[in-house]
Order: C-alpha cells, then sequence, then structure tokens
C-alpha cells in the first residue's frame, strides 16, 4: 500500500530538541567558566577575584543575562515539557538518572543564586569570592559540592549522548572522561582550599544582613515551591493521559512473530515496544538523531502521515523506501504490522561503554586511495607458490606502513591491491594531504623494494595509484552478525568508485599516479597544468578533472606558498 501523502506536519519536535541542546550548551558553559574560576582558588584568592572579574563581565553583562536567563527558562520549561508528554516512564537508566538529577538541581541551585545574583541585584551586595566563602563555608560546603556534582554530571551525561553517535567521538572519549573527571575534583579543591585559608588567616565577619535572609528566604521557598508545583502538574498529566487511554478504543501492533500488542492511540512505535518490552534500537535515545530506530511497515502505511522534516532528513541520508519509517517519529492511530531493521542486541553493544559510531554507519568527508600492483601475473609466472605469496607479503606490508606511517587507515587488501581511508579523525584537508604524502612515500617504498628484490625480479615493482575525495560512508560491515567481521571499517559510495577509476587510468595515461582535483583543492595544494587532463566516469554526466602525475610531484602549497613534495 502506498503511504497516505498528507502534509508534513510542522516540525515542532526537531525544533524544540534544537532548542534543548542550544539552551542545554549555554548552560554548560556557565558552568564549566564557573568551575574554572573556582580552580583559581588552588593558586590565591585573589586570582579568584580576578577571574571573577572576566566571569562578571561576561555573564553579569546584559546580553550575557539575557542568553542566560533565556536558556535557563527554555531547558527548565522544554523538560518539563517532554517529561509531561511521555506515555511511559520506562526509561534507559541514563535518562533515569538525566531525568533524576535534573529534578534534584533546582532544589540547591535557587538558594545559591538568589543568595549570590539576587542578592546583587535588590541590595546591591558585593558577591565576591570573599563574601560567598565566608556564606558557604563550613555549614554548606556539602550542599555546594553536592550542587556542584549534580551539575556537572547532569550536563555531561547529555553532552555524551549528544556527541556519541557522531564518527569522531570515540577516539577522544577516555580524553574527554579523564577532562569531565577533573574539573569538578580541580573545582572543588579550589574554593574548598581558599575558603579554609580565609577562615584561618582573615576569619571575616558573616556578610549578610537580617534584611537580605527577609527578602530571600521567602523567595527560595516560593521558587522551589514553583518548580515542583510543574514537577507535580508534568506527572500528573502523565498519569491523566494514562487513565485517559484506558477507555479509549485501542490498536493491534503486530510484531514479528505474530507477536500481538494491544495500545490506545498517543505513544510513538518505539514507546510502544518500550512500554510491552519488545527491544528496539535506538542509539540516541528515540530523539531521530540517528536510525537505529529504523523500521519497515509491513501492514498500514497508508494510516501513517507523512514524515516529519527532521524524520524525512535522517530518512534520506540512508536512502530508505517508503515503507521504512522512525519509531520514534511514529504515533500509530491504527492497526500496524512492523518489522524493526536494527538489531536491538547490536545496539545494546553500542549502546554501552564503547560506543562504536562506525557500527552503524556514518557519512563523512574523506579521502579514498587504490593501489594496485602492475603486471603482478607476470611477476608470480613461473614462481613456486612460497615465493609467490612471500613477494606478495613484502609489498603489501610495505605499503600498509607508507599507509599508516601518513595518518591512513587500510581499508582492505584486493588481491595485489590496497584500499586506504584518510581524514577518518583528522577533517578532509589533513586527510588529502596525508593522502598525497602517502603516495610519495609508497613510491619510495617501491625504489626500496626494487633495490632489496632486484635480483629476484624480471622487472621492476610498479605501481598504478588513484585518489579521490568527498563524503563517504563509512561503517563496520558485517558487524551485526557477531562472525569477527566487525574488525575493520570499509568506505562505501561514488567516491570510492571514482577512486578505483582512477587507478585503473593509471594505464591509460602512463603514469603511476592520477589524483582527482577535488584532493589538491581540500588539500590546499595547485599542481603543473601540463598534468591536468579529463576522464570519463561512468555514471556521471560530465568528465572529471584529474592530474595525471608520478611522485614524488613538486605541488605548490597554497597555505605555506612552499613548492615541495607533500611530507
Amino acid at each position: 500500500m502506498a503511504q497516505r501523502k498528507t502534509p508534513a506536519s510542522a516540525d515542532g519536535q526537531g525544533i524544540r530538541q534544537g532548542l534543548r541542546l542550544a539552551s542545554g550548551l549555554v548552560l554548560l558553559a556557565f558552568a564549566f567558566s564557573h568551575f574554572l574560576n573556582h580552580m583559581l582558588g588552588i593558586w590565591s584568592l585573589e586570582a579568584m577575584e580576578a577571574g571573577r572579574l572576566v566571569f562578571i563581565a561576561l555573564w553579569r553583562s546584559p546580553p550575557g543575562e539575557i542568553l542566560l536567563l533565556s536558556a535557563l527558562l527554555v531547558h527548565v520549561a522544554l523538560a518539563l515539557w517532554k517529561t509531561a508528554r511521555r506515555r511511559s516512564l520506562r526509561l534507559p537508566p541514563w535518562q533515569w538518572a538525566q531525568l533524576l538529577l535534573g529534578l534534584a538541581i533546582p532544589f540547591l541551585l535557587i538558594p545559591h543564586a538568589i543568595g549570590t545574583a539576587g542578592l546583587a541585584h535588590r541590595f546591591g551586595y558585593e558577591d565576591s569570592y570573599r563574601n560567598v566563602l565566608s556564606v558557604l563555608w563550613p555549614g554548606l560546603v556539602f550542599n555546594q559540592t553536592l550542587l556542584m556534582l549534580l551539575v556537572w554530571l547532569h550536563g555531561m551525561i547529555g553532552l555524551h549522548f549528544w556527541l556519541r553517535p557522531k564518527p569522531g567521538y570515540g577516539p577522544f572519549k577516555p580524553v574527554l572522561f579523564a577532562v569531565a573527571l577533573l574539573v569538578p575534583v580541580l573545582a572543588s579543591w579550589g574554593w574548598i582550599d581558599a575558603a579554609r585559608r580565609l577562615r584561618l588567616t582573615e576569619n571575616p565577619p558573616f556578610p549578610l544582613t537580617p534584611e537580605m535572609a527577609v527578602w530571600s528566604d521567602p523567595l527560595i521557598a516560593a521558587l522551589r515551591n514553583g518548580f515542583y508545583a510543574l514537577v507535580a502538574m508534568a506527572l500528573v498529566a502523565i498519569a491523566v493521559r494514562a487513565l485517559l487511554r484506558r477507555p479509549r478504543k485501542t490498536i493491534e501492533i503486530t510484531y514479528p512473530g505474530d507477536r500481538l500488542v494491544r495500545v490506545a492511540p498517543g505513544p510513538t512505535l518505539l514507546e510502544i515496544s518500550k512500554m510491552n518490552g519488545i527491544p528496539h534500537a535506538d542509539v540516541c535515545g528515540g530523539r531521530a538523531r540517528c536510525s537505529t530506530c529504523r523500521t519497515r511497515i509491513l501492514d498500514g502505511l497508508d494510516t501513517l502521515p507523512a514524515p516529519s522534516a527532521t524524520e524525512a532528513k535522517v530518512l534520506a541520508r540512508i536512502s530508505a523506501g517508503e515503507d521504512i519509517r522512525l519509531a520514534c517519529q511514529v504515533r500509530p492511530q491504527a492497526p500496524l504490522k512492523v518489522q524493526p531493521l536494527v538489531p536491538a542486541s547490536g545496539a545494546a553493544r553500542v549502546a554501552g561503554s564503547d560506543g562504536d559510531a562506525y557500527h552503524w554507519g556514518v557519512e563523512q568527508p574523506a579521502a579514498i586511495l587504490f593501489v594496485d600492483l602492475r603486471n603482478f601475473t607476470g611477476l608470480a609466472e613461473h614462481r613456486l607458490s612460497y615465493d609467490v605469496v612471500f613477494l606478495l607479503n613484502r609489498y603489501l606490508g610495505e605499503t600498509a606502513k607508507a599507509v599508516e606511517a601518513c595518518g591512513g587507515y587500510v581499508d582492505k587488501f584486493i588481491g595485489d591491491g590496497v584500499m586506504a581511508i584518510f581524514g577518518m579523525k583528522d577533517g578532509l584537508q589533513a586527510g588529502c594531504r596525508n593522502a598525497l604524502a602517502a603516495t610519495n612515500a609508497i613510491a619510495e617504498t617501491m625504489e626500496r623494494l626494487n633495490v632489496e628484490l632486484g635480483p629476484q625480479l624480471n622487472a621492476p615493482l610498479r605501481v598504478g595509484m588513484g585518489l579521490h575525495a568527498g563524503a563517504v560512508i563509512l561503517g563496520r560491515i558485517g558487524a551485526v552478525s557477531g562472525n569477527g567481521a566487525s574488525a575493520r571499517i570499509t568506505a562505501l559510495g561514488d567516491v570510492v568508485n571514482i577512486a578505483s577509476r582512477l587507478e585503473t587510468a593509471t594505464k591509460e595515461l602512463g603514469h603511476s599516479l592520477v589524483v582527482s582535483s577535488a584532493v589538491l583543492e581540500a588539500a590546499g595544494y595547485t599542481c603543473n597544468i601540463a598534468g591536468k587532463t579529463e576522464i570519463a566516469v561512468r555514471g556521471r554526466r560530465e568528465p572529471l578533472d584529474v592530474f595525471a602525475l608520478d611522485p614524488p610531484a613538486c605541488l605548490v602549497d597554497t597555505l605555506t606558498g612552499h613548492s615541495s613534495p607533500p611530507a
């Protein structure tokens, strides 16, 4: 059945998610800069006060206050809105942790905010470190330390699950984890040590007046009560919605194995799966930031509205057919027969501590290099099998070393050929520059092997290399099967096919390297125009501009102005 063509609804969820992320990043930036200020207490109270002047100039300025207050109100409002709209409280542990931390923070944050910025605005109170530390130490040390931990942990959970699907996150995660651990430790060390020194050396008088307490205490209680009243309203909304669903008609959702569940319309398909204990992959937590909850609609597709802009964007990136939908975005209103496409067991592994985004596939720019040994059939003719394997292993091993020494990743060996990926971690420009350096290194490697193996060869070893760059899909093909295929990352897409075509073109053009102009432009190099030509590529209307070279080719580095082979 064809999907019913209804106009896509306004993508309110995408806007809310963007606002929640942006407001969360603003609040995290505020907390981080505040913690950095606290760390200065390790050196001296004077260093803290000097840092406070910078902090105040940034966050107490009119633009800073407007940005901070707006971010706080938006973040809290959207969090309560999302909580109130939940159809189920069956959440993964990390979502429960983030939710409970978010609910606990205002209890401690409201007194701190009113006792510093609030008193400063109302009474002209100078909330300097000297005054604030006199209030906090020693009676409120536990409250302040706990507040810092709650805020930081809440922010780090959100940051981790935002970054987790991104391809460059995994390699840097141990370093980022160490930084995330050190920040609250050093911040607590800084302010506590400064407070102790202040009490021992000066023991300043308590800076707050009874008038301040008369004003601030009722305000703190009112704000606390107001916030938790809103939380209670959100929980009541969930309960009322659950009660209202009971007398309404139910719909049937049929899962693989003819497993049938009956639910009232309203929840998303992903929520329905979780409510009924049916495993369903969702690496991003149902935020439409990945495609792991994608589901084939076997029956009832015509009852679903068209995808929203957010869902359509994700589906387009995976070239999904019309019968594929994201379970986190679909709210069934009529019976459906569905088939989740990503095994939940595989998603659980990715959702764990290792968090490998390549398990599901990511799209990013990269440079692809193909290397092929010329006339290997002639070299292998009349040789013993041992000699053939030895010769091939020497060539492949040295080529792989050259690739890896230049920052590349060996995708696979294809007979007597090598496919390598550059720029997976360091970006397209660095990847293209490293790939060009690798072609020089491979050419030098061939010269050394020809000297080493000269007496054993009928003819010198020669290679052809093709190099192209652009957007590719990187993934661990076969990783879901658990048969060991997950060990390597491979690249897919048009860029790979073109790079292979350029390697073949080295025979036609009589040079050992054919590199596309896209690589040179991305790398920041220019080349002698005499080597420029065009070749036809299957599937492309226009010919491709390429340069036929013999490494080490002399290129002009437009970033530095130097003319030399890429190193």
